[in-house]
């Protein structure tokens, strides 16, 4: 009997230290992550839910403001990294139509054309 009495005791402390450490914040907070340290496949999903966004809505300056997120030079780079990738990843033939679309929808795009919200 005493030994399941030790066992019972362990199990408890142990419960009882992962519940502390979980509370006092022992897990890291990833919140304030960067968008530049999403793996590329990561990066290219985004990329294809901002194209499959685009597909349903049009707006292709809603299309830049998210792929702004991904902090590249232009908003057409990680659609086309995104190309790469779903081509040697084996994207389906419709999702790669999906970002072709958006790509051709960003190189026409000038931002100067844009109109300018009234205050």
């Amino acid at each position: 009997m005493n030994r399941y009495i030790a066992f019972g005791v362990t199990i408890l402390v142990g419960l009882i230290a992962s519940l502390y450490f979980a509370w006092m914040g022992g897990i890291a907070n990833v919140s304030d992550a960067e968008p530049n340290l999403l793996r590329e496949d990561f990066r290219a999903d985004y990329a294809l839910m901002v194209a499959e966004a685009f597909q349903t809505n049009t707006d292709v300056e809603e299309a830049v403001a998210h792929l702004a997120f991904l902090d590249a030079e232009s908003a057409i780079t990680p659609v086309e990294e995104a190309i790469d990738f779903g081509q040697e990843a084996g994207f389906s033939d419709s999702d790669l139509a999906l970002l072709d679309n958006l790509a051709d929808a960003l190189v026409v795009f000038n931002p100067d054309f844009a109109p300018t919200p009234t205050p």
